[in-house]
């Protein structure tokens, strides 16, 4: 073999090793790359379907009811009328007005609203009638909270503009929150209440027993809804003030 053909299979020999070792130099460069992508699109996919299950989660589980504020709207009954615990009116007036009420029960609300201040503006302020308020705290827990409340109102002879705080603040669902224990509290102290007093009564046994009473005098009396009303003991069942109005005239005699 001649020297040219020597020289040349070591050239081509030491060619082809550093062809070799170049190779194997830029290989393990483009593992990790491989390998990256492969964890990022396994992590995307990961978290698409994360995303997913939490929105599906989200959108199959029950959602609570957002909580009520604490804040409240005060009302009041017009001033001057007669004000004796439970009794709006003159004690001597000559018709008694009885009305069976659950301060949840919205048709409550809307006699409230609608028929009351006409009836306070002309009968009670006039002295031809006096309305008397029973409670009957059927809806559920947070009417019998409620009816507490209002005890508890009277015993600072405050009933009647708690009563008309408490419609003021009537929420859209019964047993919502629209009636608790903070919620109460606070129109107690938008409407003046004695806090310290407001407290303990609200608390107090004789609350209680007050709430319990009310429902079982109210079913001794037939009373199946809420409002009910009766004039001079009689079951009245107009539903407008003009209806009412007749009938205190009637009784009369």
């Amino acid at each position: 073999m001649s020297g040219d053909t020597v020289r040349r299979t070591r050239r081509e020999r030491r060619a082809a090793n550093l062809a070799a070792r170049r190779a194997d130099r830029r290989e393990p460069a483009t593992r990790p790359k491989q390998r990256r992508f492969g964890l990022g699109a396994i992590s995307a996919v990961a978290i698409v379907g994360g995303l997913a299950v939490v929105v599906l989660l989200a959108i199959t589980r029950p959602q609570p009811a957002p909580s009520p504020t604490a804040a409240v709207v005060p009302a009041s009954v017009p001033a001057g009328l007669v004000n004796n615990g439970f009794t709006l009116g003159k004690a001597d007036a000559p018709v008694t007005i009885d009305v069976y009420e659950d301060f949840q029960c919205p048709a409550c609300q809307h006699w409230g609203h609608d028929v009351f201040p006409s009836l306070a503006r002309n009968e009670l302020a006039d002295g031809s009638a006096k309305l008397v308020f029973h409670g009957y705290a059927f809806i559920g827990p947070e009417s019998r909270d409620a009816g507490r409340a209002a005890f508890a109102a009277s015993r600072q002879n405050r009933f009647w503009d708690y009563w008309a705080t408490l419609y003021a603040n009537q929420g859209i669902r019964e047993n919502g929150g629209s009636f608790t224990r903070d919620r109460l509290v606070a129109m107690a102290d938008a409407i003046g209440l004695e806090p310290t007093m407001f407290g303990l009564d609200y608390e107090s046994d004789a609350a209680k027993q007050a709430v319990t009473d009310g429902i079982a005098d109210a079913r001794k009396a037939g009373v199946e809804s809420t409002p009910t009303v009766l004039v001079n003991g009689e079951r009245f069942t107009g539903a407008t003030y003009p209806d009412l109005s007749t009938a205190i005239a009637g009784a009369h005699g």
